[in-house]
């Protein structure tokens, strides 16, 4: 009975559908800011790319039996992978504007750095969730979110620097979100017991709720001493979409624990006593 009610034979597809959303989101904060600039330039390869990479992987969940279609999934994703990359060189180089740039303009007032990066993660985190299976897929998930959360950290640590980390309670999900990248790690390559298990999901649940909170925080500083919504605020002052990064990374670590469907429940339970 525990069997049935696992998504043992459905977690590949639920890990892909997931990845899909997150392209899908990722692609609606592209829209929002870089409409700042008009979508200049190159501003427009992660929307144009976008779509292509949502049709891809729901084209792998329908038809994943097809090598062309998978061999169509892997080269998007791959795309995908450098995407992120060269995205997050054109954000330096357009903050980049003189030869003695100071680091705080390089870094911290100019474009997100950390931000284009995303595409690729994602990007990974689907390659991995489609292409390998058992123990070592569980592995490479935790590693990646545990990537994921340095990334998220680093982004918080950067927009939050702005402010002087003024007030104090920003510093709030660069602590938690570093707890969870070694936590991520740790379970990647360990074979945790059921009290560390339970840890690790305490984490995750710890930085979903710091992510729901940053999301609050954001939305109140954007609407502060405004009768009507500010759409600029919103867009351009305190980014709505990034707290809930950590929400959804939290969310990825829970579901690279599903179990495998070479790894029953039970036999997932009498190894964690066992290990106990």
């Amino acid at each position: 009975m525990m069997n049935r009610l696992t998504f043992v034979n459905y977690k590949t597809p639920i890990l892909l559908s997931v990845m899909a959303l997150n392209f899908l989101l990722t692609g609606v904060d592209v829209l929002m800011a870089h409409s700042q600039n008009n979508y200049f330039r190159w501003e427009l390869i992660p929307l144009i790319y976008t779509p292509f990479a949502v049709l891809a992987i729901l084209a792998q969940i329908v038809f994943k039996t097809k090598v062309s279609v998978k061999r169509m999934f892997q080269t998007v994703m791959w795309l995908g992978v450098i995407v992120g990359i060269v995205g997050t060189f054109f954000h330096l180089t357009g903050n980049a504007t003189s030869s003695q740039q100071s680091l705080y303009s390089l870094l911290i007032a100019g474009s997100p750095i950390a931000a284009p990066i995303a595409f690729a993660g994602i990007a990974s985190y689907a390659l991995a969730s489609e292409h390998y299976r058992g123990a070592d897929r569980r592995s490479r998930l935790f590693v990646l979110v545990g990537f994921g959360f340095l990334g998220a950290v680093i982004a918080a640590f950067l927009d939050h620097a702005r402010l002087g980390f003024m007030p104090s309670y920003t510093l709030i999900p660069i602590v938690t979100g570093t707890l969870a990248a070694v936590t991520c790690f740790y379970m990647a390559y360990s074979q945790p017991n059921r009290r560390e298990t339970y840890l690790c999901l305490s984490v995750l649940t710890l930085n979903l709720l710091v992510g729901i909170l940053g999301f609050g925080f954001h939305l109140l500083g954007d609407l502060a001493g405004t009768q009507t919504i500010a759409w600029a605020r919103i867009l351009y002052r305190n980014p709505l979409l990034g707290p809930l990064l950590f929400c959804n990374l939290a969310m990825l670590g829970g579901l690279s624990m599903l179990p495998e469907s070479n790894v029953t429940v039970d036999s997932m339970h009498s190894g964690l006593a066992h290990t106990k």
